[in-house]
C-alpha cells in the first residue's frame, strides 16, 4: 500500500516537471524588470533654407488678371460708354497689378510685366477714343500703375542684364561666402516691401539700401567674374558679378567703375565707389543677390554665411540649383 502511494506521488512530481510553460500561472512565473525607455532623439534639423522664390509668381498673377480684364472689356462694347462697369472693370485690374508689385519678382515674370504695360496703355486710349465715362483719377491712376511695371520691368533687366555674360562656372571648391562689400554697412532701406522714397508708393524692394558718401570703395563680395559693367537704367552704373552656381551680387547707383566684363575679381577686391547715379535720393549702394532661378534673395541673411549649392531641386534646365543651403 505504501509503495503503491509512492508510485502515485512521483508520477505526479514527473508530470509537473513535464508540464508546458504554457501552464506556468502569472504567480509562478519570473518578475518582469520594467526596462526605462530613452526619450527620442531629437530629429536633426534641417538646415535653413535660403529664401526662396513664391510658388505663385507675380507674372501668373499678372496674365491671370489681363485675361479676365480683356474678356471683361469684351463684353462691355456692347454696353453705353456711361454704364459704371467701365470703371469696375479699370479698378479691379489695376488693383490686382497693384498687389502683384508687391510680391517679389523672378526673371520669368518679365513677359508680364511688359503684356501689362501695352494691354492698359492701348485699353486706355480706347476708353478715351470712345469718350467713355471713367472716374476722374483713372488715368493718373493707369499712369502710376506703369510706373510701377517699369520698376518691375527695371527690377527684372537688372537679373540679365542686356550684354551681361552667361553665367560662369564656380572658381573655387567648397562652401560659397559672400562677405560685405562696404567696410562699414548702414542699412538705410532694407529688403522687401517697403515706401518708395520717391514716388511714395509702395514697392518691393529687391535689394537693400546701404548708406555711404560718395566715393566710399565698393568691394567685390565674393570672387568671381565680372558679367555686366556700366549704365542700367534706373540704377545708374551697375556692376554685375557672377559667382558660379546661379548666384550673381549686384551692385547699384555708382560712381567710378574700376572693373570691366570678363574681369575676374577676387573677394574684397575693389571694383566702384559709392554713387548717386540713376534713380536715387542721394549716396548709396544698393546691393542685390539673384540666384539660377532668376529670383531675388534677401543679402542681409547670406553675409558670412557658407551656402552649399542644393542639387536635388532644380529650376529652368537640368543641373541649374534652384536653391542654397547653409
Amino acid at each position: 500500500m505504501r509503495s503503491r502511494a509512492l508510485q502515485i506521488g512521483i508520477i505526479a512530481l514527473w508530470g509537473v516537471g513535464c508540464a508546458s510553460p504554457q501552464s506556468v500561472t502569472w504567480g509562478d512565473a519570473a518578475p518582469v524588470v520594467a526596462r526605462t525607455t530613452p526619450p527620442p532623439r531629437a530629429a536633426a534639423k534641417e538646415p535653413p533654407r535660403v529664401a526662396r522664390a513664391p510658388r505663385v509668381s507675380p507674372g501668373l498673377e499678372i496674365d491671370r488678371a489681363l485675361r479676365m480684364f480683356v474678356a471683361a472689356r469684351a463684353v462691355l462694347r456692347a454696353v453705353p460708354p456711361t454704364a459704371s462697369q467701365h470703371g469696375e472693370a479699370w479698378d479691379e485690374v489695376l488693383q490686382q497689378i497693384e498687389e502683384a508689385c508687391l510680391h517679389r519678382p523672378m526673371a520669368k515674370d518679365l513677359g508680364a510685366f511688359v503684356r501689362a504695360r501695352v494691354v492698359l496703355e492701348v485699353e486706355l486710349d480706347h476708353d478715351l477714343h470712345r469718350r467713355v465715362a471713367l472716374p476722374q483719377d483713372l488715368a493718373k491712376r493707369v499712369r502710376r500703375t506703369l510706373r510701377a511695371v517699369d520698376e518691375e520691368v527695371g527690377e527684372l533687366r537688372m537679373i540679365a542684364a542686356p550684354g551681361a555674360l552667361r553665367p560662369s562656372p564656380r572658381l573655387m571648391a567648397g562652401a560659397l561666402i559672400l562677405r560685405q562689400p562696404l567696410a562699414s554697412m548702414t542699412v538705410s532701406s532694407p529688403f522687401g516691401v517697403r515706401t518708395d522714397p520717391i514716388n511714395g508708393f509702395k514697392r518691393f524692394h529687391a535689394g537693400v539700401d546701404l548708406g555711404a558718401a560718395e566715393g566710399v570703395m565698393v568691394y567685390a563680395s565674393a570672387p568671381g567674374t565680372v558679367v555686366y559693367a556700366g549704365w542700367q537704367g534706373g540704377y545708374g552704373r551697375h556692376v554685375v558679378v557672377d559667382h558660379g552656381d546661379g548666384i550673381r551680387t549686384h551692385y547699384s547707383h555708382l560712381q567710378d567703375l574700376f572693373v570691366k566684363v570678363g574681369q575676374l575679381v577676387d573677394e574684397r577686391e575693389p571694383m566702384a565707389a559709392v554713387g548717386n547715379t540713376g534713380r536715387s535720393t542721394g549716396p548709396h549702394l544698393h546691393f542685390a543677390v539673384t540666384h539660377a532661378a532668376g529670383s531675388f534673395l534677401d543679402p542681409l541673411t547670406l553675409i558670412d554665411v557658407p551656402l552649399q549649392p542644393e542639387p536635388t531641386e532644380l529650376a529652368g534646365s537640368e543641373g541649374v540649383p534652384l536653391a542654397m543651403t547653409r
